[in-house]
């Protein structure tokens, strides 16, 4: 029995097209590793109804609730990882805010961005005190990324000053307990700012 894969290539980069290129396997063969990644790899997808369209002309964009990107599923509102660009940099965790489309294609995701204590700025100098190496700062900067990026949804529990940070062992995940505002270089307690 042969199984059937298919792979997108772009057959050069000023071709606008998509050329479809399939390539035959025979039951149990195995691709080198370079090719199985490829051929695994999807582009992410939205699913569901659009929701709105923004822009005009080349910027037109269609919304989106939720996108499908290597077998799993995303929404406004999770929080994920997003891959880091380089091997030593951690990984830039976001909430989904925003899903759209481009005109040729290209799914994005919008997201308010955590802050890891050690990359916030601080005014006039120094570094912030932290109690729990899980300790993020919420911020309101928004980024936007190719959907790709994304490696898988997180944890994030947001406490209030007044709350101790759960158990680990029990609720793994990141904890929130200030807002970074990157302009004034400030940290807010949560229950001074509204976080959303």
């Amino acid at each position: 029995m042969k199984l059937r894969k298919l792979a997108h290539i772009s057959t050069s980069k000023e071709e606008e097209g998509v050329e479809e290129m399939s390539m035959e396997l025979e039951e149990g063969e195995i691709l080198p590793p370079e090719e199985e990644e490829e051929a695994s790899q999807e582009d992410p997808k939205p699913v569901g109804k659009r929701v709105r369209f923004s822009g005009e002309g080349s910027e037109k964009k269609s919304h989106y609730k939720v996108f499908e990107f290597s077998g799993n599923r995303y929404t406004i509102e999770d929080p994920v990882l997003l891959a880091p660009e380089t091997k030593e940099q951690k990984p830039d965790i976001i909430i989904i805010k925003g899903i759209t489309q481009t005109i040729d294609g290209m799914v994005m995701v919008t997201g308010q961005l955590f802050y890891h204590p050690e990359d916030a700025k601080k005014k006039g100098g120094g570094n912030w005190q932290i109690r729990d190496t899980r300790e993020l700062f919420y911020s309101t900067h928004l980024v936007e990324v190719p959907a790709n990026c994304v490696m898988h949804k997180c944890v994030v529990h947001f406490i209030p000053a007044n709350k101790q940070p759960p158990d680990c062992r029990k609720h793994p995940g990141f904890i929130v307990r200030q807002i970074y505002d990157a302009v004034e270089q400030k940290l807010w307690k949560i229950a001074d700012k509204d976080h959303n």
